[in-house]
């Protein structure tokens, strides 16, 4: 066998190196198409992923509405029931008021019926001033009632008590 000559293996290196030079180009444009799909494929999964996420947002909006208009609902249940329970309590504490303050007119009545037999002088203006008071107190007490059933009973009628303590200053 022959020995390639010198001006062969130049020729067949020069050839080499083309074929290296269209073999790294090649490689550089298979890396960049790569490179590209990759991106492609990025940007795709992240368009899915922002979509996913403004769905899921949307349902989360929706649940989170769903439990608050069911909040509502259960606050609404609630307060009408501890409402009609405190007028129910509001009703009987009132209903007891006014049959002690009945009662307290009776005993007062029958009081100043005696009072009138026992004290000569003065037991006349006493008895009227009383009367005044106690029918002034049946007063305020059922206006109070009508009007608010959270005012002080005392508060509405400090102006009643006030007269029948200056009327027995005299």
């Amino acid at each position: 066998m022959k020995k390639p000559s010198q001006a062969a293996k130049k020729a067949k290196a020069k050839e080499l190196f083309t074929l290296s030079h269209k073999l790294l180009d090649a490689a550089k444009q298979l890396s960049e198409h790569h490179a590209a799909e990759l991106r492609y494929n990025m940007q795709q999964a992240l368009e899915a992923a922002k979509t996913a996420a403004q769905n899921d947002a949307k349902k989360l909006q929706a649940l989170q509405k769903k439990a608050a208009e069911d909040a509502t609902k259960r606050m609404t249940n609630y307060q009408k029931k501890v409402k009609a329970l405190l007028k129910d309590i509001g009703n009987e504490a009132a209903d007891g008021a006014e049959k002690h303050l009945d009662r307290a007119r009776d005993a007062i009545s029958d009081w100043i019926k005696e009072a009138d037999k026992k004290i000569p002088m003065g037991g006349e203006k006493l008895a009227k001033v009383v009367r005044e008071v106690s029918d002034a107190g049946a007063k305020v007490f059922k206006e109070g009632r009508k009007a608010d059933r959270k005012s002080t009973r005392l508060n509405s009628s400090h102006g009643y008590i006030s007269y029948a303590v200056f009327c027995l200053k005299k």
